[in-house]
């Protein structure tokens, strides 16, 4: 076997050709797939090794295999290496009791969310439950556990959710609850959490009255701690921390930045700070969200801030049609209310009236002129006609001007 300037697709043909060798005798007849594997927020090449009666079987990235293999120099040492890995990692997961997956009663305390880019992850999602906020999209996870935290973890797919008999709102509510319970809330202040990453005392980074008043909110193990921002209530409850709106800016999938909204904040400069922070900061597979994101804890909404820019335009529109409009009436009816006192008709109808007697008296205006025009010319015509018919007087000119 050489490993000498190999590619990916000879790397997996080695993989798969000789895994089998580093396994123990119960595996001779397992079956082994390579395939694309896709998870929320990346898509990657992967390796089931399924033995008979098997219900759930893990996927090995081998992506991640293959850049240790190339960063360790393509030898026989290094594949050999890799194959053994990969063998303990496929035996490993024997120690998870999995059985417990097809039963919901022992699921339901065991569910978290997630929240990731919509667009970035239709894939997936076109395959499980889940709920859409502007862009971004909730979703459902069992957590495996190893008692320290959660050490893996699967997705609700739709075929799950039938199996367990059970509806989208039910699988919604208990994975808000539960999540509560296995990734409780962290909301702690950006200059605080550096300072905790930097081991300086609190009070030598906390921010003066003059720096935005940035926290962080994630959960406590930093875990796809974005999902925290939709827990039951979470969004009223940091609008009354805050005392006002506030923009949310996805920092990953494991935290979010929150600043309140006092008036003096550009939206285009935090939409432009994230895209940029992302391009330069964070991994493709954590990146949330390219876009800012405002809460109205009048109207209870979040969406992106170009959304709630459009909507706030769109209600001073209505406002000002509705000032208008109740302008107009009260002007009418304080009209009509003038005339009934005086005993006379109302005054929308005298108007009304009035208008069109006018326009009656437009119509007769205009058309009489042409009449009386066409009458005099021919009575004009004809004098001059009976004129020429008589004999030639000595008449006097005035007589001939009375007569016309």
């Amino acid at each position: 076997m050489s490993a000498e300037r190999m590619d990916f697709k000879e790397f997996t043909d080695v993989i798969r050709e000789n895994i089998r060798d580093y396994l123990p005798d119960s595996y001779r007849d397992a079956e082994i797939k390579v395939e694309e594997f896709h998870k929320l927020d990346h898509s990657y090449m992967g390796m089931q090794v399924k033995r008979e009666g098997q219900t759930v079987v893990p996927n090995i990235n081998l992506d991640a295999h293959y850049s240790t293999f190339m960063r360790n120099g393509q030898s026989l040492a290094g594949m050999d290496a890799v194959l053994q890995s990969i063998s303990q990692e496929v035996q490993s997961q024997l120690l998870f009791d999995t059985e417990w997956l097809q039963d919901y009663s022992q699921v339901k305390d065991k569910l978290y969310i997630r929240v990731s880019d919509a667009q970035e992850n239709a894939y997936i999602l076109s395959n499980s439950p889940h709920k859409e906020v502007d862009g971004l999209a909730v979703s459902y996870h069992i957590a495996f556990e190893n008692g320290h935290g959660i050490e893996a973890s699967t997705t609700v797919t739709n075929n799950l959710l039938k199996m367990y008999g059970i509806t989208e709102e039910q699988l919604h509510n208990d994975a808000m609850a539960s999540s509560q319970q296995l990734l409780p809330v962290h909301l702690v202040s950006l200059a605080e959490m550096m300072g905790q990453m930097m081991g300086m005392d609190a009070d030598m980074v906390r921010p003066t009255m003059d720096e935005p008043q940035l926290m962080v909110l994630t959960n406590d193990q930093a875990l796809h701690g974005a999902g925290v921002l939709f827990y039951p209530d979470m969004m009223d409850t940091i609008a009354d921390y805050f005392g006002s709106d506030y923009f949310v800016l996805p920092s990953s999938i494991h935290e979010v930045l929150l600043l309140p909204d006092d008036g003096t904040v550009d939206p285009d400069v935090l939409e432009n700070m994230v895209q940029d922070v992302n391009m330069a900061a964070v991994a493709p597979e954590e990146r949330l969200s390219d876009h800012a994101y405002h809460y109205d804890a009048k109207d209870h909404v979040l969406e992106k801030v170009e959304t709630y820019g459009a909507r706030m335009e769109m209600k001073e529109m209505e406002a000002e049609k509705a000032a208008r409009e109740s302008a107009s009436k009260e002007s009418v009816e304080d009209a009509s209310k003038a005339e009934e006192l005086h005993g006379s008709e109302p005054a929308a109808a005298k108007v009304q009236e009035a208008a069109e007697t006018d326009s009656g008296r437009s119509e007769k205006h205009r058309e009489a002129p042409g009449k009386e025009r066409r009458s005099v010319l021919a009575r004009l015509n004809d004098k001059k006609e009976e004129v020429r018919a008589q004999p030639k007087k000595n008449t006097p000119v005035h007589a001939k001007a009375e007569e016309l």
